[in-house]
């Protein structure tokens, strides 16, 4: 049997015995042995290839909820040729839909409690297909944004639903782990989609690269068919007793009496919105994410102008440095996360994993100053790539440990603090687009990129210091503890 992590700061319900038969359920180390029936249908004792082959549904549409959005990043200028449109016209297609993926994730809270992860994760994901699909056969700027924008509404859900099936599925000691691979997934996201798009594209055309898209989506959806199982369950209730078929149509998937409400799950919304600890590191999440989707809307426009020069597949090249920046996140998220709990397992609380910010927001501020003054100056590209994957990998350590946070802090409300903090996220990439470039125009890029650099350091100061501090007053208070 393996060994027992226990992190006292969880507010997960704890069973009322601790027979060696409730540990082995817990670790799921054993193979055998004889489950109660409602032991059975709990999925954090399905068997692990069933996890496994789910998850690898989940992360599969979760890579395309921003990797399918930013696809068309490094299409542009092909498009703007094809519109008789500016560059600059043609990079904003993007940013209804980065708004609308915000929108669409608040909107699917009370859809995802009242009837379930899987009906509210398979469908929408059929959908965005055919929104893809509209997408590839547009022939005018007006109507290609048009489906974009659909796009980023239904897209989104995968980035919402992750965060409760990861609850659902996993012990409290497995979480942080699982939500540094899954985040990891839609942070590359953003990265990868523009650089094989830029590779599709430039061997064929941008309507062939957006109907390799439209493939993806297809797969991804078909696996959500084959692997997807509703995963919501509360012990001693008649959950997980439907079959497939009709949890798939959201048919009695909670079997509570009264059920949830839509209402009920609105104003839930609501309330957790404007919880302090959520409101702050939300609002961090909001800046941390601007400025890298900043770069990754408009480094396309940059390096086809001089001194760079820029062609399709260089411009889709460069976004590598962001992927590996993204693979540098997750990996010092995952080492972090593990080390904060084993270090301080007698004094832990779980606003210490907000300590993982400090070295990514360091890592951050240096990569935009790395990557403006670089622009700045004409400098080589390996400036350009340099910061950027400081920037990226600064991002995602930030946002892994703030998501990781916010799912330990309130468990019981996974669906509503993964939409909220996926709202935030999104807000600021919408925004970015639309204010970045005028702001260059009238200050310059050295100044732009330097007070990026400021204001990232000053918004996790102002923002994550509180809750730490908040938190950890309280925790001193609860008796036996200093």
């Amino acid at each position: 049997m393996a060994r027992e992590t226990v992190i006292p700061s969880l507010e997960e319900p704890k069973p009322s015995h601790t027979s060696k038969d409730d540990r082995i359920h817990v670790t799921e180390t054993s193979t055998g042995g004889n489950h109660d029936e409602d032991a059975q249908l709990n999925p954090r004792h399905w068997h692990p290839w069933k996890k496994r082959f789910l998850f690898f549904a989940l992360m599969s549409s979760s890579i395309l909820a921003d990797g399918g959005m930013t696809w068309g990043a490094t299409l542009i200028v092909p498009q703007a040729l094809d519109w008789d449109i500016t560059v600059n016209q043609s990079a904003t297609t993007m940013n209804y839909g980065m708004l609308l993926q915000g929108v669409g994730g608040l909107m699917a809270i009370p859809l995802i409690e009242a009837y379930g992860r899987l009906p509210v994760w398979l469908w929408p994901q059929f959908i965005t297909t055919f929104m893809v699909v509209g997408a590839t056969l547009s022939n005018s700027f007006g109507v290609f944004t048009a489906f974009r924008s659909l796009q980023g509404l239904f897209g989104t859900v995968p980035q919402v639903v992750g965060l409760p099936i990861i609850h659902d599925m996993y012990s409290p000691e497995e979480w942080s782990q699982m939500i540094n691979i899954w985040g990891t997934t839609f942070l590359v996201g953003p990265f990868l989609g523009p650089a094989l798009a830029g590779y599709i594209g430039a061997g064929s055309n941008w309507k062939v690269s957006f109907g390799i898209l439209a493939v993806l989506y297809g797969l991804s959806t078909v696996l959500i068919f084959l692997f997807g199982y509703e995963t919501y369950y509360v012990r001693g209730r008649q959950c997980q007793q439907n079959s497939r078929l009709l949890s798939m149509f959201g048919v009695r998937n909670h079997n509570l009496a009264p059920g949830p409400t839509l209402l009920h799950w609105c104003k839930t919304l609501v309330v957790y919105i404007f919880k302090t600890p959520l409101l702050l590191t939300g609002i961090a999440t909001m800046v941390n994410f601007c400025w890298p989707i900043g770069i990754t809307v408009t480094v396309s426009t940059f390096v086809a102008e001089p001194p760079y020069l820029f062609n399709t597949v260089q411009s889709a090249s460069l976004r590598w440095a962001a992927i590996l920046g993204a693979l540098l996140g997750w990996a010092y998220g995952y080492w972090f996360d593990s080390w904060v709990t084993r270090i301080s397992a007698a004094t832990y609380y779980t606003e210490k994993r907000l300590h993982g910010v400090w070295a990514a927001i360091i890592t951050m501020a240096c990569g935009l100053l790395t990557y403006g003054f670089t622009l700045n100056y004409g400098k080589h590209w390996i400036g350009l790539a340099f910061g950027w994957l400081l920037v990226v990998a600064g991002m995602v350590a930030s946002t892994v440990s703030i998501t990781a946070y916010a799912l330990e802090k309130y468990p019981e409300q996974s669906t509503v603090v993964s939409a909220i903090i996926n709202a935030w996220r999104t807000a600021s990439g919408f925004s970015v687009g639309y204010f970045q470039p005028s702001w260059i125009e009238r200050d310059g890029i050295a100044a732009v990129f330097g007070t990026q650099a400021a204001v990232v350091v000053v918004n996790m100061i102002l923002t994550i210091t509180p809750v730490i501090v908040m938190e950890r007053c309280k925790y001193r208070q609860k008796p036996g503890l200093a």
